[in-house]
């Protein structure tokens, strides 16, 4: 059975008054208020949710907005139907599914919007590739529908599932370093810890130089002088604002960083900006 993971989305309404010609008496306004039409659309024109591609069931929220008329208290019971435009490069049954199977939605008449749900399946969700559902509104009881909110384009983004953590035989052969060509390659066992989201902490990036390597005793580095946070996406490895004890320590130009999806053979190549130390160290899982 397919795990479903509930995605909670914040939607704010707005309102728009609806302005009449109306006389001083009050039986004209009364008229008036009484013949002013509801005015109903999406919430939103556009929506970018994005699922992680993991298997699961993602359901998605989208809400119909009452935008204006009588008082919202004593509206009738306001139904919306909408329909799925052409264009949309979403398959239904494949890629989502109306939540219900219906593709109206009723907005009682003491509320200002009502909720409708849509299945998305993260299984087939290209990350490369995004699809898009478009909806539009095809009537309104009781009311008319604001052109400008007719439409509604759901662009469907994919999160690559990252699950690399854990512990990895790293290989490091050095471009450069201060004492090259002694301590030229290492070898040791590391533990790759995740943090979630993606994210992944290894402590000392060097493979072994600033901990165990020349620079210890000749420049008092550890296990803390070299820590990195870096990032998995879809194979990809990135990291951002890390360092040595000297400076920025960026992914080395040219190089490989990224994992191979056959094997979860881990290749980093790394270049410190202070002084130039650089490497390529292979992870290999245990």
């Amino acid at each position: 059975m397919k795990k479903i993971k509930f995605i909670l989305l914040t939607i704010l309404s707005a309102g728009i008054m609806v302005s009449c010609n109306i006389d001083d008496s009050p039986q004209q306004i009364e008229a008036d208020l009484a013949n002013t039409p509801y005015v109903v659309g999406f919430n939103n024109t556009e929506a970018s949710p994005a699922f992680v591609t993991d298997g699961a069931v993602y359901m998605y929220s989208e809400n119909v907005v009452l935008f204006g008329g009588n008082d919202f208290s004593t509206n009738p019971n306001i139904t919306v139907n909408f329909e799925v435009d052409q264009s949309s490069t979403a398959i239904a049954g494949t890629d989502y599914d109306f939540v219900g199977g219906t593709q109206s939605v009723a907005i009682p008449n003491d509320r200002d919007f009502a909720t409708f749900d849509i299945n998305f399946y993260s299984d087939v969700i290209d990350v490369d590739n995004p699809k898009t559902l478009v909806l539009n509104i095809t009537s309104a009881t009781n009311g008319v529908v604001a052109d400008q909110y007719r439409t509604l384009t759901i662009t469907i983004n994919g999160i690559c599932f990252s699950d690399i953590g854990g512990m990895y035989s790293v290989s490091t052969t050095y471009g450069f370093h201060d004492f090259l060509p002694t301590f030229s390659s290492h070898t040791m066992d590391v533990e790759v810890t995740a943090l979630g989201d993606g994210q992944y902490s290894v402590v000392d990036f060097s493979g072994g130089l600033y901990t165990v390597g020349p620079y210890v005793a000749a420049y008092n580095t550890g296990p803390t002088s070299f820590d990195v946070v870096f990032t998995e996406n879809c194979d990809d490895i990135s990291w951002v604002d890390q360092t040595d004890p000297w400076g920025t320590c960026i992914p080395l130009d040219g190089g490989i960083n990224a994992v191979d999806p056959d094997t979860g053979v881990i290749t980093i190549s790394w270049y410190c900006e202070a002084y130039g130390e650089n490497g390529v160290s292979v992870y290999t899982p245990l």
